[in-house]
């Protein structure tokens, strides 16, 4: 190998070692954990499909067919949102797919104590409102925000430049580009967890 080589390969591996400490640690296990989860939500979604089509069918105006979907595509997300929180308060302080990658949610040490004195100053169990809080901001609010921009799309808003929903694709983007990269880099607390003063941690693999 030549010096030139050589030098391009010690590039190469100080651009790999630089990404590699940019990138969160538990990235691939929470995501996989994410992908799990996700699964186990498209069942929600799935059970309102024999209750909401006949619905929609039976409904003339546009205008009030359009408000029943949007309300009634907020429940998944939701209903989702609960699932999670109680999940992250409960004694395993964990979802389904965080349990089967070894990962758990907690308070940030020195965090604020829920109502029943359970956090403490080296973090603990998470309360269930700011699981819920923590669960809206990853959860519920980018779902939702996808909906309003489907159902936009559905009602020929992106011919007609509707501002709400030209407004709904813009926040939808940047919510989702906010999640993804702080759960990505540094050290992986997303917004969410910032948020609601939470982390997630995980076992030694």
């Amino acid at each position: 190998m030549g010096d030139e080589e050589r030098e391009d390969a010690r590039h190469r591996g100080e651009r790999r070692g630089l990404m590699g400490r940019r990138l969160a640690p538990l990235l691939v296990r929470r995501a996989r954990a994410y992908a799990r989860d996700c699964v186990g939500y498209l069942v929600l979604p799935a059970a309102m499909l024999p209750i909401g089509i006949p619905l929609a069918m039976h409904i003339g105006d546009a205008g009030t067919a359009r408000a029943v979907a949007l309300v009634s595509s907020a429940i998944p997300p939701l209903l989702a949102a609960l699932w999670a929180a109680r999940a992250e308060s409960g004694p395993r302080a964990s979802t389904w797919g965080k349990r089967r990658e070894g990962l758990r949610v907690e308070t940030m040490p020195g965090g604020p104590g829920g109502p029943d004195g359970a956090d403490g100053p080296d973090g603990a169990r998470v309360p269930f409102a700011r699981a819920f809080v923590r669960n809206l901001v990853k959860i519920a609010i980018p779902w939702q925000l996808g909906h309003v921009v489907a159902v936009g799309a559905v009602y020929g808003d992106f011919d007609t430049g509707a501002a709400g929903t030209m407004v709904a694709t813009v926040l939808l983007y940047g919510v989702v580009i906010v999640l993804v990269g702080t759960v990505m880099l540094g050290s992986g607390r997303g917004i969410h967890d910032r948020i609601a003063a939470t982390r997630v941690v995980g076992d030694r693999r």
